[in-house]
């Protein structure tokens, strides 16, 4: 049976992601894929389903992106996903039941991290997260990037977890942080935000203690250590690039 929902998402070179995410989205009434600029297979992969209507637009940004793709949705409720991303079983039953007694306007769920087949340990929490709501009740506010929806309505929740499968290598982690942190080193400049000597001396160190031994990423061996240095460097950098647009 149909469901009377559209997933949207926005995607780049996510043809491996996407082949296992799909076919969880078949009893869908709609997918919407705006693409923006692959070079592999996801278009083609994208094809290759009845219910998915792939599109191309040049990057505008996480918000923009997300905003344009969700107006695209023709159905009463929406669900948006990251391809790296899967719904467990117990989510889409939490789903359907919000759908069926139409009684709130979104969902949130918890989000958990799977990292090259395993859950990392720590003692922090899980992501919350809004990702199924009722169409015309959510949007994104303007930023580049760690955009969010903002919902008009009411809002349930559910213990019902979304997966998440980041299954990069510590370089395109790197790689990603610094990328992230120069979009949010814009946005905390469009918005007046400045950045101090003390910033710059003790983002960092502070940022790994936080991360190592506050979350309790020391559980996890080195790949808390590496979580954990990442974090502090995406923090770093985001105010490193900040400093540079207030004095060049």
């Amino acid at each position: 049976m149909s469901l009377p929902l559209s997933a949207y998402l926005i995607t780049r070179n996510e043809a491996d992601n996407l082949r296992r995410l799909l076919p969880q989205l078949q009893d869908f009434a709609e997918v919407i894929l705006v693409d923006c600029g692959s070079t592999d297979d996801t278009l083609q992969v994208a094809q290759g389903f009845a219910n998915v209507k792939a599109s191309h637009r040049d990057w505008t940004g996480f918000s923009d992106q997300k905003n344009h793709a969700l107006s695209l949705c023709t159905q009463p409720w929406v669900l948006n996903l990251d391809a790296d991303e899967a719904l467990t079983p117990e989510l889409l039953a939490a789903m359907q039941a919000l759908i069926t007694a139409d009684d709130a306007d979104a969902l949130q769920c918890e989000r958990v991290l799977i990292r090259w087949g395993k859950r990392p340990r720590h003692f922090s929490k899980p992501d919350l997260l809004i990702r199924c709501f009722r169409r015309g009740c959510g949007h994104y506010e303007a930023a580049k990037v760690h955009e969010r929806i903002e919902i008009s309505g009411r809002i349930r929740s559910t213990d019902a977890t979304l997966l998440h499968f980041e299954n990069l290598t510590f370089s395109q982690r790197m790689a990603k942080s610094n990328q992230y942190s120069q979009l949010k080193a814009e946005d905390k400049f469009a918005k007046g935000a400045r950045c101090t000597i003390w910033h710059l001396l003790l983002v960092f160190p502070v940022s790994f203690l936080a991360c190592y031994f506050g979350k309790g990423f020391f559980l996890d061996g080195g790949e808390g250590i590496l979580t954990s240095m990442n974090h502090a460097y995406y923090n770093f950098m985001k105010y490193a690039k900040l400093w540079e647009l207030h004095h060049h």
